[in-house]
């Protein structure tokens, strides 16, 4: 049998189960086709973390649909068929749906063996713009940061885990996997292929990072314990950790030099907004750990996420937000309008912020960032915002 696999347009976690998938089926004598038209089957990879993320796959799907040939199958994989099965139905019910979880396909397909991922690189074709600051990097600033962040082929990425077990009230992401986590030596030997491999640069790749190991009766203390104890010089990057992970051992970990980029979203400046999101943090202990963290290492960028316009979110609340943003401590920022996703708690919170406030509050953001940049005066931290601030 023949698949041709949709692997492009989703965060890099999502992008790395879909190279699994393609290894199961090579692994289990399927061809791996470069044209859809000669494939048997065509699967999507997909994301869904935004509405505006669902409604690019679902568009994606109906056109596949409406394109295909009589006898080709249609199979959704990824964070979709999760959170908006439903409307995946409404363009076919023939279409064949699976959540993030490879152990579903290889039932459905009947498969005897599953493949043992190691460490993989993402292949990702840089626009002009991002070509030409990669060489501008490459030659002139020299910032593992922003390798890190253009070149994800120069990156070895390892899952550690996949799934959380966060309640979050906005996130229709927790809908879509379990908690399941590679055992601490596994992530060793991934990391020892890697080196042998030429990689300087390694992502230890999660859904959640602070929620690792807690399946496995281990934790993420005990997995960068290790990590340190490597010899060779090397960088890691940790793309998503959530502050209830920052314990004093783990900040005392993440002063080793080895560690470069972490991903810690605090989502809000607001202890009220927080607890209406679910977050199991006050705003005061994350912002305390990550100085510390920063203290320690002053080799460390850290990057963050903030939500604006979410479900009783007064000006009060915004304004804590943008005073959070304006001490400097984050080196990114990323800012997302809130939106409503299925199924989530956070449909039933009011009053709703309309869409004109949500970018009124967004903008806002975005200027507090180019200040601080301009305090700064940090061409890399320029660099690593331009996405937003264009």
């Amino acid at each position: 049998m023949k698949i041709f696999v949709i692997n492009e347009n989703t965060c890099t976690r999502v992008k790395l189960y879909g190279m699994d998938v393609i290894n199961l089926f090579k692994l289990n004598g399927w061809e791996i086709v470069k044209e859809k038209e000669d494939a048997d089957y065509i699967a999507i990879n997909t994301c869904s973390f935004l509405n505006s993320k669902a409604a690019f796959f679902l568009s994606k799907t109906k056109r596949l649909y409406d394109e295909k040939k009589k006898n080709q199958k249609i199979m959704i994989i990824g964070c979709l068929g999760g959170t908006n099965k439903e409307d995946i139905d409404k363009i076919s019910k023939d279409i064949i749906v699976f959540k993030r979880d490879i152990n579903e396909i290889k039932e459905y397909f009947k498969f005897e063996k599953l493949p043992d991922t190691k460490s993989t690189s993402v292949k990702d074709k840089l626009p002009l713009k991002k070509q030409i600051l990669y060489l501008f990097n490459k030659f002139i600033l020299r910032s593992k940061h922003i390798e890190y962040r253009l070149k994800r082929n120069k990156v070895c990425y390892l899952q550690i885990s996949s799934g959380c077990q966060g309640k979050c009230s906005y996130c229709s992401e927790k809908f879509i996997t379990k908690l399941k986590s590679r055992s601490v030596e596994e992530i060793i030997e991934a990391i020892n292929d890697g080196i042998k491999r030429g990689y300087k640069l390694f992502g230890l790749n999660s859904d959640d990072a602070s929620a690792y190991g807690k399946d496995i009766n281990t934790n993420l203390e005990n997995l960068l314990k290790e990590v340190v104890k490597i010899k060779e010089d090397i960088n890691f990057s940790i793309p998503e950790f959530n502050p209830q992970g920052l314990t004093d051992n783990v900040v005392e970990l993440l002063k080793d030099k080895k560690f470069l980029y972490i991903t810690c979203p605090i989502q809000s400046g607001s202890n009220k907004t927080l607890r209406n999101m679910k977050r199991p943090y006050t705003i005061e202990h994350a912002l305390k750990q990550l100085r510390k963290v920063k203290e320690n290492n002053k080799n460390i960028m850290i990057n963050t996420h903030v939500i604006v316009g979410f479900p009783g979110e007064t000006e009060k609340d915004f304004n804590e937000t943008i005073k959070v943003l304006e001490t400097g401590l984050f080196d990114r920022v990323k800012v997302f309008m809130y939106n409503e996703r299925p199924n989530t708690e956070a449909l039933k919170i009011n009053p709703k912020i309309s869409e004109e406030e949500k970018e009124r509050r967004k903008q806002i953001v975005l200027d507090v960032i180019k200040k601080n940049n301009l305090k700064k005066k940090s061409l890399t931290n320029l660099i690593l915002n331009r996405e937003q601030l264009k």
